[in-house]
């Protein structure tokens, strides 16, 4: 059998019986032909059954050292698109043991989120020209992504369709989240005012398959990528002094997630007692996590958890407190 056909089966398996989205399978499946091109050009056999243990180590080293992949995340991934493949043919029967069987993963160190400060986000409000078509477009893009928090793949996927206008409030329906899940997230008054703009104008364009954002210039009409959106945030945090390195669209995503939970949390006007309105469920719904466990990275860096978690002044006082 041919590695085409090996590729064709292995990648309707993982969609078929796994449930995969096509787009994570392309992803595994360009991992796979670069690991067989890697063998090709080592002068190694082409075919699946000899390969070892040894070889795909030697792989994993010539990744770090040679092809820069100095990240344990992404040497992780890829491991794990070998796992796949070749897990899928011993299933299948084609091969006699996994090679990637017992080859431990690079460890993956957490992170903690980074998030834009309230004097950052109100540059970056401020610099589209609102009297343009392409000003109001932008404007609506960056406030979309920090009001409803979602990943860059699920605004580009946005279709007009996809908005529910209370007259109020606009509620964005993601269809096809990450992982296939759906949800449906809220835009208040002031978002919603300027998507609304937005969407006046879309709607007298002609474009592709109905979509939110899409292109004003060369390709007119056409689906916005997530490199353009990209480039929109890079673009304005370029225009009032954001280093490029600090404007990337998931720290617009870590940004919404604590805010919400420290909004989630206002006092009462007449009492002063806590009024709990988003908690740590609350939020991972809304962002799409399956485990609590994410969440916690965005929630450990809201100023909420930051003062909570601080040595309050009074024991420093009763430290310091003289006889």
């Amino acid at each position: 059998m041919s590695l085409d056909s090996l590729f064709f089966d292995w990648m309707e398996f993982l969609q078929i019986q796994k449930g995969h989205r096509p787009r994570g399978v392309l992803q595994y499946e360009r991992v796979i032909r670069s690991f067989f091109h890697w063998l090709e050009v080592q002068g190694k056999e082409i075919n699946p059954g000899r390969v070892t243990r040894e070889v795909i180590g030697e792989w994993l080293r010539d990744l770090f050292y040679e092809q820069g992949n100095i990240s344990n995340r992404s040497r992780a991934s890829k491991l794990s698109a070998l796992r796949s493949f070749f897990g899928y043919l011993k299933y299948a029967g084609l091969i006699a043991a996994d090679p990637t069987k017992g080859i431990p993963s690079p460890k993956i160190q957490p992170s903690l989120p980074q998030k834009f400060s309230t004097e950052e986000l109100r540059m970056l409000f401020s610099a589209p020209a609102r009297d343009t078509t392409q000003g109001l477009r932008d404007l609506a893009i960056l406030k979309t992504l920090y009001a409803s928090g979602l990943r860059v793949g699920e605004l580009v996927a946005l279709d007009c369709a996809h908005l529910v206008d209370t007259g109020g409030y606009i509620r964005l329906q993601v269809m096809d989240g990450k992982g296939g899940k759906g949800r449906t997230l809220t835009l208040r008054t002031n978002p919603s005012k300027t998507l609304r703009e937005w969407l006046l104008l879309r709607r007298e364009m002609a474009g592709s398959e109905d979509a939110l954002f899409v292109a004003l210039r060369s390709g007119k009409g056409r689906r916005l990528s997530e490199r353009s959106i990209l480039n929109v945030l890079k673009k304005y945090a370029a225009t009032v002094g954001i280093e490029s390195a600090d404007a990337f669209c998931h720290k617009m995503r870590s940004t919404f997630a604590t805010d919400l939970y420290d909004s989630g949390h206002d006092k009462c006007s007449r009492c002063g007692h806590p009024v709990q309105y988003v908690g740590l469920i609350e939020l991972a719904v809304l962002m799409g996590h399956e485990d609590v466990k994410t969440t916690m990275g965005y929630v450990a860096i809201s100023e909420r958890t930051l003062r909570r978690t601080a040595i309050p002044d009074k024991r420093f006082n009763e430290i310091e407190q003289e006889d």
